[in-house]
């Protein structure tokens, strides 16, 4: 895709809303060398060329935490847009199958209570649904 003659990369990412029975949010940290390091997220990641974003959603929690996964419907989504990138995010309901999350990729992982979920810092596109989440009553 181009932009005023300029490239632009763009790519869509899919990330799991995942909730334990104790009320808790699943989120992972972006490890060191990659793009936003540090920041927290819902786990997920890219979908290939030809993948459905379920498919994708599935194969990228096996990959990077050895979980199967049921994925749900899906909640929201947003767009992040850096110079030269863009960034479609689908935010999924997600349970969990089998499986006890498992730091694959050098990642650390945390189950955050919502009252907890905005001391985590995320990366600017997932702000929006934090703020949703940890303002919304438990189920």
């Amino acid at each position: 895709m181009t932009d005023q003659g300029s490239t632009i990369t763009s790519f869509t990412v899919v990330a799991a809303v995942i909730r334990d029975r104790a009320g808790r949010f699943l989120l992972a940290r972006r490890p060191a060398g990659r793009h936003m390091a540090g920041l927290w997220e819902f786990p997920g990641g890219k979908v290939h060329d030809g993948e459905a974003p379920a498919a994708a959603l599935e194969r990228e929690l096996a990959e990077e935490l050895g979980l199967e996964i049921t994925v749900g419907d899906p909640i929201t989504f947003a767009t992040h847009d850096e110079p030269g990138l863009r960034i479609l995010l689908l935010f999924y309901e997600a349970a969990i199958r089998s499986g006890e999350p498992q730091a694959r990729e050098g990642q650390e992982v945390a189950w955050v209570p919502p009252a907890e979920l905005r001391r985590y810092p995320t990366p600017p596109a997932d702000a929006a649904l934090v703020e949703r989440l940890a303002a919304a009553p438990m189920p």
